[in-house]
């Protein structure tokens, strides 16, 4: 089944991180509030875009078919694929995040408005429902299982809403095996057990796959992004 709906695109090794105006202008805008040669301008201005790369581009697919009237950014950062995706959109933008990295000067600048909660643990704060949910680079960092994660985001779409997500591929990267051996070994939700802040694990193509699945989406794109010298997988999810 899965065959007839999963569209793989596989990125050359040497494949490079698009130019984007728009990106460029917010990625300065971030280095003017976060500070000129801080980690953001000297390190991770230039790898983030090679982890989410094909996402843009999708999303300015999707604006051309459909009226989005709210975004959602799960682990938003410096708040850099929610600004774009808010100008892609021309719809306000929310942030859920463990840490606020997204700088106060920048977020009421873009209009954005942010949230501290851990999405794993906490019921996301706004009850409207979101068209568009963004989940970069946040996956692997899960503590838990993902799959009541996962559902929690596919209920907060609305209906035919989309997921974006981003995460490392176990195939370029390997196995991570220093907390767990198995993906069922990890815990369900547990306020009381330990947070760790680090890669927990590293998925392969079918435990997206499954997980999305089973979650309650329909993958429409699953292709790959360069990455910081591996690749991450990149994920067009429709809410069945």
């Amino acid at each position: 089944m899965w065959a007839a709906v999963l569209f793989l695109t596989f990125l050359q090794s040497g494949a490079t991180q698009p130019s984007d105006a728009q990106l460029n202008a917010i990625q300065k805008e971030i280095v003017q509030v976060d500070g000129a040669g801080g980690y953001y301008d000297r390190a991770y201005r230039g790898m983030e875009p090679l982890y989410w790369a094909r996402i843009p581009a999708w999303m300015r697919e999707d604006a051309g078919k459909r009226k989005v009237g709210r975004v959602l950014d799960i682990g938003c950062g410096y708040g850099t694929l929610l600004a774009l995706s808010t100008e892609i959109y021309h719809a306000p933008g929310y942030c859920l995040d463990v840490t606020q990295y997204l700088k106060p000067a920048f977020a009421r600048r873009r209009h954005l408005i942010f949230a501290r909660a851990n999405i794993e643990l906490a019921p996301i704060p706004w009850s409207e429902k979101f068209d568009v949910v963004i989940l970069t680079e946040v996956l692997e960092h899960f503590n838990f299982q993902p799959l009541p994660t996962l559902r929690k985001i596919h209920d907060a779409l609305a209906p035919d809403g989309v997921l974006f997500l981003s995460t490392p591929d176990a195939h370029d990267w390997g196995r991570l095996l220093k907390y767990y051996q198995r993906l069922s070994d990890l815990p369900m939700p547990d306020p009381s057990h330990q947070i760790r802040d680090a890669h927990i694990w590293i998925y392969n193509q079918e435990e997206i796959t499954t997980l999305l699945n089973e979650a309650g989406f329909r993958i429409e794109r699953l292709e790959y992004a360069p990455g910081n010298g591996n690749r991450h997988f990149n994920v067009l999810a429709v809410r069945r």
